[in-house]
Parts: structure tokens; C-alpha cells; sequence
């Protein structure tokens, strides 16, 4: 009997030392700034104490390391046009796990502007996508040009100045652009949302569009992470946003890239940060995948 027990103690050990080892895995992840880095807020300070959560400004480091072969990172957020892409043309190993955010872009308005004028960001991106789809039900654009800048930075000095009455932005550069033209006597106001727009046009079940994706090289491995960005995303931060605030000034404004906390929360609605699995939207990211030349299919998606 006492050995029993003996072996029962030493078998019970190695089951503890086996959940250890489990919890201890590093997982690596890599993310633009802005929206897509403010979803990983609940599960930041917990990867970053095994492994690494690293927030980049552009997609270069981003495209380069969805083609690497052995890329170390286990989950990469990308915009889902990008990510679906090199899918298509098998040009990476990673697969299309979820759906992070569905879309930041306004039309804001200069009453004050002396000109008619249209300018707008990422021409080739999703965000010339989205206004060349749905201007035509914006009656005070559907008939004008519309002029583009390499990045939203670009756009909000013609928006202030009034060289321009109309311009495409991206939130929270829109509502921080508002607040810095207000304080030039420059009252700039949102005109348009064009997730909502997208949606009444396309018939969509979730407003707005597939936007920053996430892509991952084996789903059952970061399972756990993703289900703590989905009970964040879609239950905690809306029962409770002050935690946005907290959470945000805990880890350092800096790192995400917004100006501050306030607006981070002030915004956070607008952002749309909620995470869907692609297998339960696969019709949603299709619908905009169409407007990239890209068809979606099943081995494309995690499991």
C-alpha cells in the first residue's frame, strides 16, 4: 500500500510539472500599432512575461515575416487583404484564424473649406477600397474625385488648413485630428461612417468589414490566447471600459500608439475591435476579399 501511495505522489508530480512546462510556452506575436495592438491589452502583460508581444508602425516587417519560412512568430495580426493574399498564391505557412477589427474609417468635414476638395489614404489598401465602394451612396462625394495621400499624417494637415472640405480618416486619428483643429478655432465634424454604409450595402451580418486579421501557424497552440481576446473584445471591455483606460496606462500610452489613454477609450467603439473566428463570418470576409480579386477557401482557414 505505502508503495502505492509512493507512486500515486511521484505520478501526481509529474502531471503538475507537465501543466507547469504547458503554461510556461512562450508565445511570440507581432501586430501593427493602433486598434490591432489595443485588442492584445488583456492578454499583454501575461504573453510578454513568457514570450514577446511586439507592436510595429507599417506592414513591411509584417509582409516579410508572413513569407518567412521560419518565422518565430506564432501569431501575426496583418491586414486580411495582405494575409489572404500570399494564401491564395501559397506564398506563406500561416493560416486565417479570426477577425480583430471591422473597420476605423470616417469621412470627417471642414465647413469652413473654401473648396469642394476629397482626399483620402492607402489608394491600393482597404481604405481606398472601402470609399471607392461606397461613395456612391454618399450623395455629397458620389460625384467627386478624389485625391490620395501615402498615410492618414498626410491627410490631416489639408482637413485643418482647409485646403480640402473632405477627408478620409482613420479612428483615432480622426477624433485626435478634430480635438487638435478645435483648438485652432477649426471645428471639423464626422460626416460619413463607412462601416455602416458597407454594411446596408453589402448585407453583411456584422457591421462594417473584415480589417486586421489574425493569423496564426497552429491554432490549438495560441487557442487559449485567442479566447481571452474574444471574452475581452466582446464582453469585458464593454461591461466595464474603464479598464481600457487602466490597462492602457499600465503598459505606456507609448506602446500602442495613441495619444493617450482617454482616447483610446473615447474611440474604442469606433475602432471596432471585436474578435470573430473566420469560420463563424466566412461570408462577411468573402464579401470584401471579392474587392481584392481573392477567393476564399476552406484550407485557407485555421482548425
Amino acid at each position: 500500500m505505502k508503495k502505492i501511495r509512493i507512486m500515486l505522489m511521484m505520478f501526481a508530480l509529474l502531471l503538475t510539472g507537465c501543466s507547469t512546462s504547458s503554461q510556461k510556452e512562450e508565445i511570440k506575436v507581432l501586430t501593427p500599432n493602433g486598434a490591432p495592438a489595443l485588442s492584445l491589452l488583456s492578454v499583454y502583460k501575461d504573453v510578454n512575461e513568457k514570450g514577446e508581444i511586439k507592436i510595429v508602425e507599417g506592414s513591411d516587417l509584417i509582409s516579410s515575416e508572413l513569407v518567412k519560412k521560419e518565422s518565430s512568430y506564432d501569431i501575426i495580426i496583418a491586414p486580411i487583404n495582405l494575409g489572404c493574399q500570399l494564401l491564395n498564391k501559397g506564398k506563406t505557412d500561416y493560416k486565417l484564424a479570426g477577425v480583430i477589427t471591422w473597420g476605423n474609417l470616417y469621412l470627417v468635414e471642414n465647413p469652413s473649406a473654401k473648396t469642394d476638395k476629397v482626399v483620402a489614404f492607402g489608394e491600393q489598401a482597404v481604405p481606398g477600397k472601402m470609399l471607392n465602394l461606397t461613395k456612391k451612396s454618399i450623395d455629397f462625394i458620389k460625384d467627386k474625385d478624389v485625391q490620395f495621400y501615402n498615410a492618414v499624417s498626410d491627410v490631416q494637415p489639408q482637413i485643418i488648413n482647409g485646403n480640402v472640405r473632405y477627408a478620409l480618416m482613420a479612428e483615432p486619428a480622426a477624433t485626435v485630428t478634430i480635438a487638435k483643429a478645435k483648438q485652432n478655432n477649426v471645428n471639423l465634424k464626422i460626416v460619413a461612417d463607412l462601416q455602416d454604409i458597407y454594411q446596408k450595402q453589402e448585407k453583411t451580418k456584422v457591421q462594417g468589414y473584415p480589417q486586421a486579421a489574425i493569423f496564426v501557424k497552429d491554432k490549438k497552440k495560441v487557442q487559449n490566447i485567442l479566447s481571452q481576446v474574444d471574452t475581452f473584445t466582446n464582453q469585458e471591455a464593454l461591461q466595464d471600459n474603464n479598464q481600457i483606460v487602466t490597462m492602457v496606462n499600465e503598459i505606456g500610452v507609448q506602446t500602442f500608439g495613441v495619444p493617450n489613454a482617454e482616447i483610446a477609450l473615447k474611440t474604442w467603439e469606433k475602432q471596432n475591435i471585436h474578435y470573430k473566428d473566420a469560420i463563424d463570418v466566412k461570408e462577411d470576409i468573402q464579401s470584401l476579399l471579392k474587392q481584392f480579386g481573392i477567393t476564399l477557401s476552406d484550407d485557407m482557414l485555421a482548425s
